[in-house]
């Protein structure tokens, strides 16, 4: 993964990335994303003056690359409102499973107090994907669609940590174990409004 010539600020990340997906948050440094991209130790710190920078540029990265694969969920999931949000909750266990950046990054201590424009955006969209398709399914019950989110959130990120450490030991079930409780979850909150 050289660089040459280009955006060393995109390299860096992608090389970032890369050292995430490997071996969780410990692995992101600033120093190796710098080796692998075949720049001086120093070079990176043009565009990432601190780790948290580089935390945050590889976390806005992260929070884009799983809401477009969510997005992608729920645009094959077609009109059914339930089950775009849950196709997008199978989406979530799935990316996080597979590309540990949108487990160990998304929610790094670093980022804590952090505010960071494109960093919110990107989450923003995350949770604006879910709850527009919540307020549908809720027959536009705008706070039970607010209730729903943080539900939709522990399921995902739940089945996705234990994918992760090893308790699921099949994805398949972990994303659909997901999905039927995302599913069961928002009916529940439809038939409440009804």
């Amino acid at each position: 993964m050289g660089y040459h010539h280009g955006d060393l600020r995109a390299a860096l990340i992608d090389a970032g990335t890369a050292l995430v997906a490997e071996g969780g948050l410990p692995a992101l440094s600033v120093a190796e994303a710098a080796r692998r991209t075949g720049v001086s130790a120093a070079a990176p710190y043009r565009h990432f003056p601190r780790r948290q920078d580089f935390v945050v540029a590889v976390a806005t990265k992260a929070a884009q690359e799983l809401g477009s694969a969510m997005r992608e969920a729920v645009d094959a999931a077609g009109d059914d409102p339930v089950e775009a949000v849950a196709a997008a909750a199978a989406a979530y266990v799935r990316f996080a499973a597979t590309r540990r950046t949108g487990f160990d990054v998304v929610y790094a201590p670093e980022l804590r107090g952090v505010h960071d424009e494109e960093l919110r955006h990107a989450g923003r969209a995350v949770s604006d994907l879910i709850l527009l398709r919540a307020i549908d399914a809720t027959g536009g019950d705008t706070g039970a669609a607010v209730d729903f989110v943080p539900q939709f959130m522990v399921v995902a990120h739940g089945a996705a940590s234990m994918n992760v450490v090893g308790f699921f030991t099949d994805l398949d079930a972990a994303s659909d174990l997901a999905r039927r409780t995302v599913r069961s979850l928002l009916r529940s909150a439809s038939a409440q409004t009804s």
